[in-house]
């Protein structure tokens, strides 16, 4: 009994395993053979037939099979615009998923670029030293360090209320580096006072790193106070670059 079981489950999904293509040939065939068996068995009358009765004849077997095909030709129709559509599908998921890839490298190589340009960056860091006076007046000594990567065509430039006040250039600075200079003693007690460095990076952008410098008075004394401002990176022809680092 269960070798018969089998047999039979092998059978079904044998015959249901057939295309429409196979069921149709085979129908086909089956009814063609039919018909000329039964034309067949009747031959003397068939010879009998006038023109037109043939015609009628022919129609009436032969009809059943074209629609029969016709309505196959419509279904493999279908069947292949749905595997055509779904080719495209598939095509238009491949493309997207290459733009997807293609900005993924280009968001990677921007963050390369990036990272590289930031390795590029002087850390410039600005000491207070003491004050001083002299035939010009009282002044400040301030020391600025570099303990990044090197930077040149250096330009200081002190702002209160974003009106400069003092400017002056200052010699190229390479890593682990110190420029000692003197200011004089142009800044209003207890008002913010930016200085402003800008550079020329070795990859020829330019940018500037800023302290806020406050005057107050120490032990009867004046001093400075000084809070080091994040640093902007400038690319292209802002306004506020000094003409000179334009060129």
């Amino acid at each position: 009994m269960p070798q018969l079981k089998h047999y039979w489950i092998d059978q079904v999904e044998w015959w249901s395993s057939r295309s429409l293509e196979w069921w149709a040939a085979h129908l086909t065939a089956t009814y063609v053979g039919g018909a000329l068996l039964i034309m067949g068995a009747k031959f003397e009358e068939l010879v009998l037939l006038k023109l037109n009765e043939i015609g009628d004849l022919a129609a009436g077997v032969f009809g059943p099979v074209a629609f029969l095909w016709l309505i196959l030709g419509y279904l493999q129709q279908g069947k292949e615009l749905r595997i055509s559509s779904e080719a495209l599908r598939m095509q238009a998921d491949e493309m997207k998923a290459l733009v997807s890839q293609q900005v993924a490298i280009v968001e990677a190589q921007n963050l390369t670029l990036l990272n590289h340009e930031a390795s590029l960056e002087p850390l410039l860091d600005l000491v207070y030293a003491g004050a001083g006076s002299g035939n010009l007046g009282k002044y400040f000594r301030l020391t600025l360090s570099n303990k990044g990567s090197y930077c040149e065509h250096i330009f200081r430039q002190l702002l209160v209320w974003g009106t400069e006040i003092n400017a002056a250039r200052m010699p190229a600075m390479a890593k682990d580096s110190s420029e000692r200079f003197i200011i004089m003693d142009e800044f209003d007690g207890g008002v913010e006072h930016e200085l402003r460095f800008y550079y020329k990076r070795i990859s020829e952008y330019v940018g500037f790193q800023g302290f806020t410098i406050i005057k107050y008075n120490k032990n009867g004394a004046d001093s400075l106070l000084i809070i080091k401002k994040p640093y902007k990176t400038i690319i292209g022809n802002p306004e506020d670059v000094p003409d000179f680092m334009l060129v």
